[in-house]
């Protein structure tokens, strides 16, 4: 399992980061601000969002395709990441914040045993308020019809 500092897993818990975090072993389209695209599965992924990709295709803003073997892009560089349509993200995440966000045992101490911290709290009402206003966007889109 992956170490984080604590300043990583604080990025994971509280904000989107968690997104790559949870496609590891998946293949992904990450469009980057400089219009270019990478295709490719996600190896590796850190705190701040920066992913590292294996079996990489690099498309220029030409649409030329140049393939790589590994592929790192920084967190600034990132515009969207398109998820792929056989994962269902909001479960996904929701699954996660019921495992306690990180993956592992939460570490407690004496005093609080069993206890979720305010920040943990927090991070897992932020989470939720994501997917319940995901869900609400689901529900708009589909009882409009749609235009062709």
């Amino acid at each position: 399992m992956q170490q984080f500092t604590r300043k990583e897993n604080f990025l994971i818990a509280n904000t989107l980061n968690c997104i790559p975090f949870l496609l590891q072993g998946q293949s992904v389209l990450i469009d980057l601000r400089n219009d270019c695209s990478v295709a490719g599965r996600i190896d590796n992924v850190d705190g701040h969002m920066n992913i590292n990709l294996e079996d990489v295709v690099f498309i220029n803003r030409l649409s030329q395709q140049f393939p790589f073997e590994q592929f790192m892009v920084r967190e600034r560089m990132i515009r969207q990441i398109h998820i792929p349509g056989h994962i269902n993200m909001s479960k996904e995440i929701q699954e996660w914040c019921e495992q306690g966000c990180n993956r592992r045992p939460p570490r407690t101490r004496d005093s609080n045993k069993g206890k979720r911290t305010f920040k943990q709290k927090r991070a897992q009402e932020r989470h939720q308020e994501i997917l319940q206003n995901i869900e609400q966007q689901k529900q708009q889109q589909q009882g409009e019809p749609k235009v062709n």
